[in-house]
């Protein structure tokens, strides 16, 4: 389980996905819209000293994740 220190909601990684990299987590957010943003995490257990951008483990992230790793997103 991951807990925002922020929304202080805990995450079950399995339903989850975790994104670092700010620029990716703006494209699923430009593709998805922002309801599909969970969460924001500062949290070791996830990646240690970054900000953590949560979505949900889903087919629309599915395919947000197809599309950046082909370069389309």
């Amino acid at each position: 389980m991951i807990k925002s220190e922020i929304t202080k909601r805990v995450y079950e990684p399995g339903n989850c996905v975790f994104i670092s990299n700010t620029l990716q987590a703006q494209r699923y957010l430009e593709y998805l819209g922002p309801e599909f943003l969970l969460d924001i995490v500062w949290n070791s257990e996830v990646r240690d000293k970054c900000i953590v951008f949560v979505f949900p483990r889903c087919p629309e992230t599915k395919r947000a994740k197809e599309l950046w790793d082909q370069h389309l997103l």
